[in-house]
């Protein structure tokens, strides 16, 4: 919630950077893909126990995944099944780098997996209580930007520090998911 009061203050300079993009006629769709793919060998590189390598490309492939959303207003090519498709990567992505860090012992696999579970209970829980008419429910301490900073950060302190990272990114995302389960009852009751 909190770097999503900052979108407006960059929107001018993620417009500049997929210009280039829309005129090599990249698709929306592609460059989600792209995000997806960057996520994924990020979360190979954690498997590798190479945790400042692997931070440094969940950067890039979080920037990535910021450009998709701007680049389909920009070219008028916003759709339905594109915010589907984005939404749906960003869940494989998520669990895909847990995974990759569980199974370079960079953190128990125990934890790894509350933290995912209390992620993906945040995202449901927006779907399903807006489908549900509870209006626009983007609250909580950390959204699923917040978390992968958290993330980032500690993964480049090197890999002895990754398990702490994701111990708070546990912590604020079953934080944020007990936030929203109360919006959502106040809103929908």
């Amino acid at each position: 919630m909190v770097l999503n009061n900052y979108r407006e203050n960059v929107r001018g300079y993620l417009e500049a950077m997929v210009r280039p993009l829309a005129k090599v006629g990249l698709t929306p769709n592609a460059v989600t893909v792209i995000g997806l793919l960057l996520s994924l060998l990020a979360a190979y590189l954690f498997y590798l126990g190479e945790a400042r390598l692997a931070a440094l490309t969940l950067l890039i492939g979080s920037l990535v995944d910021a450009l998709d959303g701007t680049l389909a207003r920009l070219t008028g090519k916003t759709s339905r099944f594109g915010a589907f498709l984005d939404s749906t990567l960003d869940r494989i992505s998520d669990g895909a780098i847990l995974f990759g860090m569980a199974l370079g012992s960079l953190v128990d696999w125990r934890a790894a997996f509350l933290t995912f579970m209390g992620g993906y209970l945040v995202s449901y829980e927006r779907c399903r209580a807006e489908l549900a008419g509870s209006g626009k429910l983007a609250v909580g301490i950390a959204e699923r930007a917040e978390r992968l900073l958290i993330l980032m950060a500690f993964s480049f302190a090197g890999p002895d520090y990754v398990r702490y990272g994701v111990y708070i990114v546990g912590v604020l995302a079953w934080v944020t998911a007990v936030q929203r389960f109360y919006v959502a009852y106040q809103r929908l009751k």
